[in-house]
């Protein structure tokens, strides 16, 4: 979670509690202990207010049940991607992963059984989350996962760490929990934000189909 909401708060307040007490010294007048108290007193106070702030745009990018990113402002964190790529020789990998079988756990089981498989997916891919990569729930029971990368090999060993562990997480489960994953690259495959996802998630219905 970020500061800025706390910073600017703060801010803006001891600016503008020191040009009063400025204005009160230029105009010839006492200041008082009560207004020397208010730096620390209201200091607590918009560090309070930025704080709910924070928390508001925080949890406004977040999913709900998992915890994920969700796909707000994706576009605009996949271009910094991009620019960091650009400038570092890097490439950018973007996989759409798709639950094979989740409508089958959701109406055979229950949807507390969806949400916990939905939820222990999520965990899986945090673990691949890292400074040059996030990961966010597209909808339902569809992720992206996105970032960093130096060569396709790479994006190789990560869908395959993925898929492994998705067969542990099912046999952990007992529950038949399959995934698919369809990638895109950047710049190999394009270098627009919105036809690599969709690049990545037509590999990945191919895959599901095959």
């Amino acid at each position: 979670m970020k500061y800025t909401g706390r910073i600017l708060a703060i801010s803006i307040y001891l600016v503008l509690h020191s040009l009063y007490l400025l204005y009160y010294v230029l105009s010839g007048r006492d200041i008082t202990m009560p207004d020397w108290l208010g730096y620390p007193l209201f200091t607590v106070i918009c560090y309070w207010a930025g704080l709910q702030y924070d928390r508001a745009i925080f949890n406004s990018e977040r999913d709900p049940l998992t915890g994920l990113l969700n796909r707000r402002n994706t576009d605009v964190r996949i271009a910094k991607m991009m620019a960091a790529a650009d400038r570092t020789r890097h490439k950018v990998f973007v996989l759409a992963i798709d639950c094979d079988n989740f409508k089958w756990i959701n109406d055979t089981l229950t949807h507390e059984t969806g949400d916990t498989v939905l939820i222990e997916i999520s965990k899986i891919l945090l673990l691949e989350r890292g400074k040059r990569t996030i990961a966010i729930r597209w909808g339902g029971d569809e992720f992206l996962l996105c970032g960093l990368c130096s060569s396709p090999s790479e994006v190789e060993e990560i869908k395959l760490r993925i898929k492994n562990s998705i067969a542990r997480l099912s046999g952990k489960m007992n529950l038949p929990v399959n995934i698919s994953i369809g990638s895109a690259l950047y710049p190999d495959d394009d270098n627009t934000v919105s036809v690599l996802i969709t690049l990545a998630d037509r590999n990945m219905y191919d895959q599901k189909k095959s």
